[in-house]
């Protein structure tokens, strides 16, 4: 395993510490069809663990990455969320662009184990 399949593809370190409930940074004319991703980091026993970090990045509607497309603000829809004393947290940002998802390495392992699709695609908007 490489570091790049570990933290993924496009990571960078540093991203804005945002709190449990907030919004992503983003352009003010970013572009795209409102998110919302929520959830909960447990423990083994199911325990809430609160104070956990979730790093969250992604590209935006045309499928560009901040820091590595010239056009994107650094930090752009980049966070380190710090969940609540339960462990929960709730993002607000924008839906990605559709992307191939590689099919080689770690990733193209777990994703036929899973019997999961390799493309991800877009959500119909509400």
């Amino acid at each position: 395993w490489t570091k790049g399949s570990i933290e993924g593809p496009y990571y960078v370190a540093d991203a804005k510490t945002l709190p449990a409930k907030c919004e992503l940074p983003m352009r003010d004319n970013e572009v795209g069809s409102k998110l919302v991703f929520e959830g909960q980091v447990r423990d083994l026993d199911g325990k809430g663990l609160g104070g956990a970090t979730v790093e969250l990045w992604h590209a935006d509607d045309e499928g560009y990455y901040s820091h590595f497309a010239p056009h994107i603000p650094d930090g752009n829809l980049r966070g380190t969320i710090v969940a609540d004393d339960e462990g929960r947290f709730e993002i607000t940002t924008i839906q990605p662009a559709p992307y191939q998802i590689p099919t080689d390495g770690p990733t193209g392992w777990f994703i036929e184990k899973a019997g999961w699709p390799s493309v991800a695609a877009r959500a119909p908007a509400p």
